[in-house]
């Protein structure tokens, strides 16, 4: 690659983030409104369609804005410190769309090639030109994220499939166009079950949803659970035209369903410190005209603070960069999950710092920082959650093979 295409590459990369920065500066102004209602972030996802997006992931050459890992994780953050609600539900869209942007299908013939194919042009025309969000449905009651125990089934019937189940927690539930949802097949009892996605559209009438999202932090996702009974499906709604092996897939590659949520905490924990900054800089050391910033023990905590930021984000990109370089290697495997520990514990942390430093007046819902704490404290309950980052980099430090789906958490 020659250093001028290489430089051009660079500063698309770098436009794309400054857009989604531009966008949270929007966004920051309606987070108080949507956080205080529970209501979903219909403009902000406006503002996404309106430039384009949707296809963030998408490859250059069919419309989309070609963003690598990196870029990608980048982007999450700048949109996070502006609405974090929305940064996590746009991530579900692509972890659809993302996870068939990177495949290469050029060395698939046949008709398997091309009707994975067909389906790929499909959700990239579904996303660019028709502006539809993708939603992920895989998280089930009492069960999670973890797809070997799903119970949601499928079957086959002619000229399609029919899908039975529960999902729990389906962010987007009721404004997402498309719900791709995870199911076994219906004759699959093995310890390693056929597990396919299958997209549903969102008007169909075999599904419902129960409004009933109203919990202590990103209370904008409207994570809703959507029931599906004898819910009927064409055959070109099975994901890539592929059956069966979803689960060999997420233990092969699992860094969509896991570094998504990386980007969007550590979005967090940024806009954070950035207020926690401020706020002291304007805040007086009592009985004083001196800025507390000029404290040497405020000083002192904000540093330590900022080390463990600064740690975290160089975590996080250098992850990133190891899915884009080193894609679906066991270094690259270990450091997303490595990085999801860390930025979901940081979140917690860091703002309880922030409150303490700042003192009970930057507790008012007139600041942001309430909200910050609240989201943050989710961040170790996204799959994977802290635990299950810390068992899996414990399980690849005794050299298991985690390509193998009965080794992983999932």
């Amino acid at each position: 690659m020659s250093a001028a295409i290489q430089a051009l590459e660079l500063s698309e990369k770098k436009d794309i983030i400054a857009l989604c920065g531009d966008l949270a500066e929007k966004f920051i102004k309606r987070a108080p409104k949507y956080d205080k209602e529970g209501s979903f972030p219909v403009e902000n996802f406006q503002d996404l369609k309106d430039a384009g997006l949707l296809g963030i992931m998408i490859p250059k050459e069919h419309g989309g804005m070609g963003a690598d890992f990196l870029t990608y994780t980048k982007a999450l953050e700048q949109l996070a410190m502006g609405c974090s609600s929305t940064a996590l539900t746009f991530n579900m869209h692509n972890i659809a769309v993302g996870s068939i942007a990177e495949l290469n299908l050029k060395g698939i013939g046949g008709s398997r090639g091309k009707t994975m194919t067909e389906f790929r042009d499909w959700v990239y025309d579904q996303s660019i030109s028709h502006k539809k969000v993708f939603a992920s449905a895989s998280s089930e009651p009492g069960i999670g994220a973890h797809f070997s125990k799903l119970k949601t089934t499928y079957k086959r019937v002619e000229d399609g499939f029919v899908i039975n189940g529960t999902k729990s927690f389906v962010s987007m539930a009721g404004y997402a166009d498309y719900y791709v949802v995870a199911a076994k097949a219906a004759d699959s009892d093995s310890e390693v079950p056929a597990i396919s996605y299958l997209v549903v559209e969102k008007d169909h009438p075999n599904t419902t949803i129960d409004f009933i999202w109203d919990v202590l932090g990103m209370r904008a996702t409207s994570t809703n659970p959507v029931h599906f009974k004898d819910c009927f499906v064409k055959k070109e709604a099975l994901f890539l035209g592929s059956e069966g092996m979803a689960l060999y897939k997420i233990a092969r590659e699992p860094h969509w369903l896991v570094g998504g949520y990386v980007g969007v905490y550590l979005g967090i924990s940024t806009a954070a410190f950035r207020f926690m900054v401020d706020f002291i800089k304007k805040k007086k050391i009592p009985g004083t005209d001196t800025s507390l910033s000029e404290d040497p023990k405020i000083q002192h905590r904000v540093g330590e603070i900022y080390a463990a930021l600064e740690s975290a984000r160089t975590v996080t990109y250098n992850a990133a960069m190891l899915v884009r370089d080193k894609l679906g290697s066991q270094e690259a495997n270990n450091a997303i999950h490595h990085a999801k520990y860390v930025a979901g514990e940081l979140g917690p942390w860091l703002t309880s710092q922030a409150i303490r430093l700042c003192g009970a007046s930057s507790l008012a819902k007139v600041f942001p920082l309430e909200r910050y704490y609240r989201d943050s404290r989710c961040g170790g309950l996204m799959p994977a959650t802290s635990d299950e980052c810390l068992s899996y980099m414990g399980k690849a430090a005794f050299g298991t093979d985690l390509t193998k789906p009965t080794e992983t958490y999932w």
